[in-house]
Parts: C-alpha cells; structure tokens; sequence
C-alpha cells in the first residue's frame, strides 16, 4: 500500500493533479478511481463487447481533474498564493513531457511505416494536440463513434483539449470573483455548472458532435469535481456516517459498471447518460472513508495502475492504431494482448518520463520557456508532414502518384460542401452544350464516379455536366438526416429544389445518372421531416425525370470495405509496412476483398426494383462489374480503385464504367 503524505504547510508545493485534499492528505482511493476510469476506456477502444459502455471512462476523468485542479486553484486563490506562471509550470511538467515523447516516436515510426495521407493526418492531428486544440480539430471531422475514426492515430486527444482550455478559463474566473465578490464564487460556480449541463442536454439533440467535443458542453463535469472540491472546506459536509458512505459508494461503483455495461454508442451522448458516471464518481470522492474506498480503491495494483493512467490513456490509442493499420484484414495482435502490450510503454513513459521531469527542480519561467520551444520543435515536423501532403517523397514513383490520385479525388471543384445551398462552378461543372448532354446528380459518391461518366460522354459525343453535393442524395425532396448537422435539411432541400428546377428547364439533357450513397436503414425523410422509405423516394424521383422526357440511369453504390484501400495497396509498396504485414500473416499483392471485409448493402435490391421493368430507367450494377466468385476489386497492379473505404478515384470509375453502353441510353430517352 503507498503511504498517505501527512500534512506539512511547509513542503514543497504538489504537482497539480496530484491526488490529495485540502489539508494535503494523499488520497489513494483517488488514484484507484483513476484505474477505474482508464481500463473502462482501453477496454471499451479494444472491442471488448461486454463494456461497450467504456467511453464514460472520460467523464470519470473529468470530474476527478475538475476535484484535484480546480480545488487546487481555488485553494492557492483563497490564500493569496496563486500564480499563473507556477500554475501553468506545474500543468506543462505533467502534461507534456508524456505527450511530446508519445509523439516523438510515432514521428518515427509515422515516417518509416504510414502512407502520405496517414502520415499527414498524423501532422495535422499532432499539431492540435501540441496547442491543446486536438477537441476543436476532431470537431470539424467525423464523430468519436464512427467507423472512420479508428483511422484517426490520436483521436484520444480530444479530452486533452477540452482540460487545458478549461484551465485557461477557470483561474480566471476564480480570481476575478474573489476580487468583486467572494461569497457570490459559489453560487456562482454551481450556476454555470447547471447552465453549461442544460447546454450539453439541449445541444446533444441539435449538434451531438458539438456537445460532445467542445468545452462549453463539458464544462459542467469538470465543474462538478470543483463544486465537490469547494464543498470539502467546509468540514461538517464531510462528516457522513460510516454505514451510508458505505451504500454510497456500493451503490456508485454498481452504477458506473451498469453505464460501462449497458451504454452504447448510438446512445444520445453526453445528454442526460452523462449523469450516471459523473454522480457516481462523485460519490466516489466524497466517501473517502467507505469500505470499497479504503479495501478496493485503495489496492496496490489499482493504485499503481491510477498512477500510469496518463500514459497509458496516451499510448493504448496509437496502438490499436498501428495494429489496426498494419493488419487491416483484422489477422493482428488479438485485443487482449494488444491492451497488455500497451502497459508496457505506459509504465517506462511513466516512470522516465513523467515522474524525472516532474520533480525537475527549474523556475517557473524556465520550465515554460524550454517547453515553449519544445513545442515549436514538436509543431514544425508536425506541420511539415500536413503541408508536404504526407512526404510522399520517402516513397518510389508509383506511391507518389497514387498520393495525387487521391488528393485530387478529394478535391473536386463541382462537389458542393455542407452548408452550399446552389450548384458549384457552373462554367465548369455545368458548361453550355449546342447538343445533348448528360447530367451526373447525387452526393460525393455521386461525385466519385462522375469521371467514369464524363469519359463515357466525351467517347459517345454528349456535352457533360455534374450537380453534387455531401450527403445529399439525388433524390426530388427526400433527404438523409445528418447528426451534427442541424441546418443540413433544409440545406439539402434548397439543393435539391434548384437542381431539379435546373433539369426541367435544359431539355438538351437527355440522360440523367443518379449516383448517391443510398441509406443502409433505406429511410429518408420529406420537407416535413416524415420517415420515407427509399424505394417510395427513388421511385417519385425517377416517376418525376421520366415524365419530363429524361433518361434515367440509377447507379447502384460501390462496394464499402471494413478498411481502407487506398491504405492497403499504397503500403504494399512500402517495405517496412509489408514487411510488418508479412508478420501479421497478410500477403502484399492482394487487391480484392472478401467475406466480413466489405459490408452488405440492402439498398441494392430496392434498387434494382425500381429500375427494372421501368421505360426509360437503367439499373447500373456497380456491384457486378466490380465484384465476383473471388471477392471485390478495390484496385489492380499500380492502379487504386479507393481513395477510402468507400468513395472511388478516377482510375475506378472509369473501370467502374467502362463498355457502358450511354448512347443506347441516349437514344432511347429521344425516341420517347
């Protein structure tokens, strides 16, 4: 059992989020807590199905850093000790040091084993990480629960960001309020505590990404732990019987493992859900005297394993990561072993790194200084990596040519962004045409394969034109439902009403190509926001064109894989990846998928529905001219269909496309 420090007004100051009370008094039981919070998030990150619910580790955290800081803040505010400068020195000596090493060695390992697009995302992500903003970056990407995200290497950033701005705010409303009014400080905090909970409720309805990543929604936790922290001054708050601290405590920990049990990820989170971890650790703390405190908390091997929980919360992620990566057929380190291997680098970073440069004796303005300029060293290579697109230079010819491929893919002027309510670039997207044309409409999957049908046209002699937009399918007023997204409705709407208006009123387009990402759950929803399945949509659409004398050509979806392909082919060209994938059993060369790797598609029978039978439609079988008795191509010797899992490059549309048969098309929407 480690020994509690006693109290002793004249020692040295303790690093900030050290586990002790006001009267300076180690609180193990605290660093047990800590146990608890991070083996929920590396078994939740691991798969493991029987804590799907793990990702409340988090707010465990939270509330614990909001206790141990911000009553550590106060405390020095309300003696007249505190100094911004031995604040942040003491937050950068914890923090950091852990941090840059963590990525001083994916820098390394970045550059000998992930692609170009792998290791700029690595730079972009590690230079928010270094400024404390990686929460405001994942914010503007996908959501924490999406598929995509396991390809994010430091998504477990994002709590990082949202502590450090809250500590820039915090000490400066505490000391503010101690200036004008001292007795208003509590109330005060218990206000904005509720207000910044009210907002987490009302915005994880209209914006759950926002509520999830930003500081003003996850204020309130880390305002609880300072609430709870406040409240311990006062010494008759304290004074709870045995015998209830003791159900207290048996009744928190029963709820935190029910929510670790029992929550999902398509659960409407942080919300109301949030309050079940939050409470409970609260209990948690405010029973230090409980039987489970002092027998289970407070157990060696718990407190040891609360003491790494930093490091080990930093390098599980970009481990499961790099196995990920190096093993995409899912053949690599099984999770179990995979979560114990991570031990391993938590403990040494622990041990030599965090605990030598926390107890560096240096001044406070020489500790931030020195990491200042750690920072800016950390930041450049990290900044070099976006801005080179990857250093695709490491690399032979072929790779740096497959790294264009997809960054032009990912730019394509005529695919409208969220927010746009109006087709992009007419001159170029839409130019004028004295004869026929064809017309690709549908979002970026529509986008993807529009080169394959622009090849088709210029063959055939038809004047081209492209109308795209994300997440907005090529339906007449039916939409998807966007979370995170709240405007995206009605924008889609406006979207789709003056693309259609623009059809109608250019007879010379002959053939229109609808190629979306058609719903898995094949529902939409109308203008009035009612469920409509797909095929009542497709069909009104398709109903609508034919009427106005239009060809219509429906485009079932590509194939979607359970990884990434433009990962896979581009790093079996690089020799220490395949050399790691050979290890991992997987043979380099393989360009097509099979079986559990690419997911089912319902859609494509709704589809084919439709179409089939219908004058004037066309069922376009991407699946067919993709897809056979040896699984589904996703690319050929140096030719990459993907440029991820789901969207295609050029090169795939026109193999996607090719030998269409478009002016028989043509023709028989003009003999109508």
């Amino acid at each position: 059992m480690i020994q509690e420090a006693a109290p002793n007004a004249a020692r040295a100051p303790e690093p900030v989020g050290s586990p002790t009370t006001w009267t300076g008094a180690y609180r193990p039981d605290i660093d047990g807590l800590r146990a608890i919070a991070v083996l929920a998030v590396v078994v939740f990150h691991a798969g493991f199905h029987g804590l799907l619910g793990g990702f409340i580790g988090v707010d465990v955290f939270f509330v614990i850093s909001g206790y141990l800081i911000g009553g550590q803040v106060f405390r020095e505010a309300v003696a007249g000790e505190f100094r911004f400068s031995q604040f942040y020195a003491r937050r950068v000596r914890r923090i950091l040091p852990a941090l840059y090493a963590l990525l001083a060695v994916l820098f390394g390992l970045g550059a000998l084993l992930l692609t170009p697009l792998e290791l700029r995302e690595l730079g972009k992500e590690a230079f928010a990480a270094v400024f404390g903003a990686s929460n405001l970056l994942f914010y503007t990407a996908g959501g924490y629960f999406d598929p995509a995200s396991d390809h994010l290497p430091l998504l477990m950033s994002w709590s990082l960001g949202v502590e450090e701005q809250f500590y820039i705010v915090f000490p400066i409303l505490v000391l503010l309020c101690l200036r004008i009014r001292p007795r208003l400080f509590m109330p005060i905090l218990v206000l904005g505590t509720l207000v910044s909970f009210a907002g987490s409720i009302a915005l994880t309805h209209l914006n759950p990404k926002a509520a999830f990543y930003l500081l003003p929604t996850r204020a309130w936790e880390l305002g609880l732990g300072a609430v709870l922290a406040l409240s311990e001054r006062r010494a008759s708050a304290w004074t709870i019987p045995r015998p209830v601290a003791d159900v207290s405590a048996l009744a928190a920990v029963a709820a935190l493992a029910a929510a670790m049990a029992l929550y999902r990820p398509a659960y409407p989170f942080p919300g109301w859900y949030v309050l079940v971890p939050t409470l409970a650790t609260a209990i948690l703390i405010a029973t230090p005297g409980s039987l489970f405190n002092r027998r289970v908390l407070s157990w060696s091997p718990f407190v040891f394993i609360g003491k790494i929980s930093y490091s080990w919360y930093l390098w599980h992620w970009p481990l499961f990561f790099l196995n990920r990566i190096l093993a995409p057929n899912g053949q690599g380190m099984p999770p179990l072993a995979l979560l114990v291997l991570s031990l391993v680098p938590a403990a040494a970073s622990w041990r030599w790194v965090e605990q030598p440069f926390r107890r560096r004796a240096l001044g406070e303005k020489t500790v931030l200084v020195r990491y200042g300029a750690v920072a800016m060293l950390i930041a450049l290579p990290a900044l070099l990596f976006f801005l080179t697109d990857g250093w695709p230079g490491r690399f032979s010819p072929a790779v740096r040519q497959m790294s264009r491929t997809v960054s032009d893919a990912r730019a394509d002027p005529c695919l409208a962004p969220y927010g746009a309510v109006s087709p992009q670039d007419p001159a170029t997207c839409l130019p004028a045409s004295a004869g026929p044309r064809v017309l690709v409409l549908g979002d970026s999957h529509g986008s993807a394969i529009a080169p394959g049908f622009k090849a088709l046209a210029t063959r055939d002699g038809f004047g081209f034109g492209q109308i795209t937009k994300s997440s907005c399918p090529s339906l007449w007023g039916f939409v998807r439902e966007e979370p995170g997204r709240p405007g995206h409705r009605a924008q889609c709407l406006a979207f789709q009403r003056e693309t259609f208006t623009y059809v109608e009123r250019h007879p010379e387009i002959q053939v229109v190509v609808l190629a979306s990402y058609w719903p898995s759950d094949m529902t939409l929803v109308d203008s009035q926001g009612a469920s409509v399945p797909l095929a009542d949509a497709l069909n009104d659409t398709v109903a609508r064109l034919t009427a106005a004398g239009r060809r219509v050509v429906v485009v079932d979806d590509v194939p979607s894989f359970r990884f990434d392909p433009y990962s896979r082919v581009v790093g079996d060209m690089i020799p220490a990846r395949a050399a790691a994938q050979r290890w991992f059993a997987r043979t380099p060369g393989v360009f097509t998928a099979h079986g559990d790797e690419i997911f089912d598609d319902p859609a494509t029978p709704v589809l084919r529905s439709v179409a089939n039978g219908r004058p004037g439609v066309t069922f376009f079988d991407t699946k067919a001219r993709l897809c056979g008795q040896e699984g589904c191509r996703y690319g050929a010797p140096d030719r990459l269909y993907y440029f991820d899992f789901q969207h295609l490059t050029a090169t795939g549309a026109a193999a996607v496309t090719e030998g269409f048969a478009l002016r028989a098309s043509a023709a028989s929407a003009s003999s109508r």
